[in-house]
């Protein structure tokens, strides 16, 4: 059961992750198409900036789950890397889960209130005249943060199964 949890997770997380890997390539292309038209025809799009600049935050913040999925997130480990498993998944599970959890609950909250307020209001851009809804790129803050905490759950699932049955864990 605990496998077929990971595994789930895993596949979901991982095909998030390869799809918002594939954003680098829509920045490109918007930023190579406004080069092409404001050098070739004169004529900035007005909408290139922002969609570049949106892009990059959905990059960031559904990138991230992948990132800590694969142990790629920034973490001090001169001493939890020394630690056996079971002593690793306690305190992941207790502080560092407390840390995160206050962390989670930030982004998810003050990010969700600034999403909603600017869709409330029918905020849009305020560059150039194509007028592209704002609350699409600041949506991203609170479904990210959720997004990190299905990794996180991800993260511990793993742990304890390394903890409770080493040796059979099967590296992702």
């Amino acid at each position: 059961m605990l496998d077929n949890t990971i595994s789930v997770l895993e596949r979901f997380i991982t095909g998030l992750g390869r799809v918002v890997a594939l954003f680098v390539l829509a920045i490109i292309a918007v930023m190579v198409f406004e080069m092409v038209s404001r050098g070739v025809f004169g004529r900035s799009a007005a909408w290139a900036g922002d969609v570049s600049a949106w892009l990059l935050v959905a990059f960031i913040f559904l990138g991230g789950p992948w990132a800590l999925s694969r142990g790629n997130f920034v973490r001090v480990d001169a001493l939890h890397e020394h630690f056996p498993p079971m002593v690793k998944a306690i305190i992941d599970s207790t502080v560092s889960t407390l840390l995160f959890a206050v962390f989670a609950a930030a982004l998810i909250k003050l990010g969700g209130e600034f999403a909603l307020k600017s869709f409330a209001m029918g905020e849009r851009s305020a560059t150039g005249s194509w007028n592209g809804p704002v609350w699409l790129a600041k949506g991203m803050m609170p479904l990210g943060a959720a997004l990190l905490c299905v990794a996180w759950v991800l993260h511990l699932l793993r742990l304890w199964r390394d903890a409770l049955h080493p040796g059979e864990a099967s590296d992702a």
